[in-house]
């Protein structure tokens, strides 16, 4: 009787267990924007890099992701971001070919907070991404 009673409670726990489990901002899921098409204004708060591929920016005020595909219509072209002072993450993809020219997710994140970024594209079957960029919103 006891061992039936122990492998009760057993298994009731672990469902128990995986479902607070879940429930933490450790398993907060990756968010996911697609750009907007919009007209390039100059702002001088952007802090941007690019490179043959792909051109991002992250704008401060207004929390703005901007991105352009460099390269030919096949390639994807993203900024994978993430909060340095939160539990937020997630990316921005260019769902658009390079003839748009810049394209914009935009973000609410907290005034303050440091996002760590970097661009990402798709290329000849692989993916490559640029070095670490930090940003104050």
């Amino acid at each position: 009787m006891r061992n039936r009673f122990a492998a009760l409670l057993a298994a009731l726990a672990v469902p128990l267990f995986a479902v607070l489990g879940l429930a933490t901002p450790a398993f907060a899921a990756y968010e996911h924007d697609w750009t907007t098409n919009v007209t390039w204004y100059e702002d001088s708060s952007r802090e941007c890099v690019e490179n043959r591929y792909v051109s991002g920016c992250v704008q401060p005020y207004g929390d703005y992701i901007w991105l352009k595909n460099n390269g030919s219509a096949d390639y994807v072209v993203k900024i994978t971001w993430w909060d340095l002072d939160g539990d937020r993450e997630g990316y921005c993809t260019n769902n658009f070919a390079p003839s748009a020219g810049w394209t914009v997710c935009n973000k609410d994140f907290p005034e303050g907070h440091r996002i760590a970024w970097y661009v990402v594209y798709h290329a000849n079957g692989q993916w490559w991404s640029g070095s670490n960029q930090t940003t104050t919103v």
